[in-house]
């Protein structure tokens, strides 16, 4: 979904894992409208003041809990799905030499300061140093960490790894960590987003040129300095394939947002698919959001500039407004 929709989304960033059917006709027919998914009656007013904010908060950070994937860039954990070995440690090697045979276990702490400013703190246990252990963990401690490369990094990550295989070295591999994530803020220019929350990440590149990372979680807190969201109950898909240049992506998310923008909590799902090409928007794609009495908003890639939005104020499965706008006004709204 690129930079775009994701902040920081380079990456392959989720696994399929949409748990929910929708079925019924779109917004304009007379066969019923879409089917709320199972869970807590959502409690959000839909209406023509909130429709914009809601549908822009939902896509935004549905996909950004996907972009958790990412996360392990910061930290090492880069999956190579382009034919280059892969080294799980990539960042702790030129960081903290974690990953080194010569590695004290258990690990640090042990502080490296950063490339311009800032450092960066690793500790942990390792039941080896060449490879991933069940029940290993690491933590990492941002302070004010700038590398050059336009962020700012400050806040700490837990890693606690659950399940490992494959080879480390092909690149090929499937590996489940469990993370629990505290302040961790991104600073780019007068931006920023801190984040809160735990989740489990699951990256798999055994079939490459497919690569897979499953992001869930109960709760995840997202805040902007001017607004702040909270996800929950949530999943988040995304599909890289790189037999194409540039890689395609197929993104998929399900869960509950809340958001200081609108009132309420709104649900969303993803019946059809999202793709997007390299760092684009998507150009094809669909995401259902429910609010209070079965209201529904009906947000329909057209293409990788384009959005069309139904919105279902009444619940009556008939659209009551079509709006027709940008990816970049939706998500930057």
């Amino acid at each position: 979904m690129g930079d775009r929709i994701v902040k920081k989304n380079s990456g392959a960033l989720g696994a399929a894992i949409l748990v929910l059917i929708f079925s019924g006709c779109g917004g304009g027919g007379g066969g019923g409208g879409p089917v709320a998914p199972a869970g807590p009656p959502a409690t959000g007013t839909i209406n023509t003041g909130s429709v914009l904010a809601i549908s822009g908060r939902a896509v935004d950070l549905a996909f950004q809990s996907g972009g958790f994937g990412n996360i392990t860039n910061f930290v090492g954990l880069t999956t190579v799905a382009t034919g280059e070995p892969m080294t799980l440690g990539k960042g702790i090697v030129t960081k903290a030499g974690v990953w080194n045979v010569n590695s004290q276990i258990p690990v640090g702490p042990e502080i490296t300061l950063c490339d311009v400013a800032g450092s960066v703190t690793v500790s942990g246990d390792l039941a080896s140093p060449l490879t991933v252990t069940e029940g290993d963990f690491l933590d990492y401690l941002w302070d004010n960490c700038d590398d050059g490369l336009g962020q700012v990094i400050n806040g700490l990550i837990g890693m606690t790894f659950t399940e490992f295989e494959g080879n480390l070295l092909a690149g090929r591999i499937l590996l489940r960590v469990s993370l629990a994530v505290q302040g961790f803020q991104v600073i780019e220019g007068t931006a920023s987003n801190t984040t809160t929350g735990d989740l489990a990440l699951s990256i798999d590149s055994r079939t490459q040129p497919l690569t897979v990372v499953t992001t869930m979680g109960s709760t995840l807190t997202v805040d902007n300095g001017s607004s702040t969201e909270t996800l929950t109950d949530f999943s988040s898909t995304v599909t890289e394939d790189t037999s194409m240049f540039p890689a395609n992506f197929t993104s998929e998310a399900t869960g509950r947002v809340s958001s200081t923008q609108f009132e309420g909590v709104v649900s969303y799902a993803t019946p059809v698919a999202f793709q997007a090409s390299g760092d684009g928007f998507p150009y094809v794609g669909e995401m259902l959001v429910f609010g209070t009495n079965n209201a529904s908003i009906r947000i329909t890639a057209i293409d990788e500039v384009t959005v069309m939005i139904e919105a279902d104020y009444n619940g009556d499965g008939v659209a009551d407004a079509t709006i027709e706008t940008t990816w970049a006004a939706l998500v930057d709204g």
